[in-house]
């Protein structure tokens, strides 16, 4: 394997700020997908009577299979050890639970718009990607458990972390700080559902990735958010404020210049790769003005300059190309 510091002096000067995703522009008019119709399995658990609870849950996973199955133990974490219906029949009859699933309710009484961004969103995917499943897709009520919960052909997305920014209950739960609360918005549903589905389609490949695979990959995934979104600012789908993004665009340079003498690109540390590519108030390596996932928005302009640079590369082939050092080598990325 090359060291850094020569692919580096290969690589051509290049800023990718600014640059167009080239796939702005689909023809869906060959897409199969049909107009999506989200199932509010949320309402319909907390139809469940709870003077009856046995019965009534009974009737409940028969109506949705597979799927409350899988909400019953992966979401609230029923398991063998307490009765089912005694966990359910607690989690419906929480004081807590039940009012902000009420303030959820009034929230969400109508999500034709949510339908409407993931009909578009699926029909670019599929246009895109014909033999990828379209998911069914539920909303659910986690209790501040999963965000985006994902399985085989099915899509859910938990509309507790959707309430604003200034919703008067995230204060009291555990975890949420600000930094998360702040993209705990309606606004987020349909590109964080759509990056959820993305991730469980396009895994990393390799166990152990190093820093460099891992911000591509996330790279990746950005630049293909980006062509199923072509409305939404870019600040937008990395939740980041104007402020944030301007901060990484006026640092870029002496952020790739930290990760490349400090040798950090290379590390398989899932700590040091956490610290860049997960929520944080900041990132811990950079001053405390830099925004958190600082490593994915750096993966997210090496990939456009990648696809900018190598015009012949289409998304399906970016997609499934899954060394880093290549793209890397070939983005002529090397911000100044």
């Amino acid at each position: 394997m090359k060291k850094l510091a020569y692919i580096l002096l290969a690589c051509t000067c290049f800023l990718s700020c600014g640059k167009k995703n080239r796939y702005a522009d689909i023809d869906t008019s060959k897409s199969t997908v049909e107009a999506i119709k989200i199932e509010r399995f949320d309402q319909d658990f907390f139809q469940i009577d709870t003077c009856k609870t046995d019965t009534s849950l009974a009737l409940f996973k028969q109506k949705y299979g597979q799927f409350a199955e899988l909400y019953l133990r992966g979401v609230i974490g029923i398991t063998p050890i307490t009765p089912e219906a005694e966990i359910v029949h607690q989690f419906l009859t929480h004081p807590g639970y039940r009012e902000i699933y009420g303030d959820c309710e009034n929230m969400y009484k109508d999500m034709s718009k949510e339908e409407n961004e993931l009909t578009v969103a699926f029909k670019r995917l599929n246009s895109l990607f014909p033999e990828m499943q379209t998911p069914k897709i539920y909303t659910i009520f986690s209790g501040f458990g999963n965000f985006i919960t994902v399985d085989e052909g099915l899509l859910a997305i938990s509309l507790d972390y959707y309430m604003g920014k200034d919703y008067k209950n995230y204060k009291h739960v555990d975890g949420l700080y600000d930094y998360l609360i702040a993209n705990l918005r309606r606004e987020k549903i349909s590109s964080d559902a759509v990056k959820g589905w993305l991730e469980s389609e396009f895994e990393v490949k390799d166990e152990t990735p190093n820093l460099l695979a891992s911000i591509i990959h996330q790279g990746k995934l950005m630049y293909l958010l980006e062509a199923l979104f072509p409305q939404t600012e870019e600040t937008e789908l990395m939740g980041y404020t104007q402020d944030q993004w301007e901060w990484c665009e006026a640092n870029e340079a002496q952020m790739w210049g930290y990760l490349t003498e400090n040798r950090q690109l290379f590390s398989t540390d899932q700590i040091l790769i956490a610290k860049y590519t997960t929520p944080a108030p900041f990132t811990s390596y950079f001053p405390q003005e830099s925004p958190g996932r600082t490593g994915i928005w750096i993966g997210w302009q090496i990939v456009r300059s990648y696809m900018e640079k190598n015009a012949n590369v289409t998304i399906q082939q970016l997609m499934e190309n899954n060394d880093a050092q290549e793209i890397l080598e070939n983005s002529g990325y090397r911000p100044k």
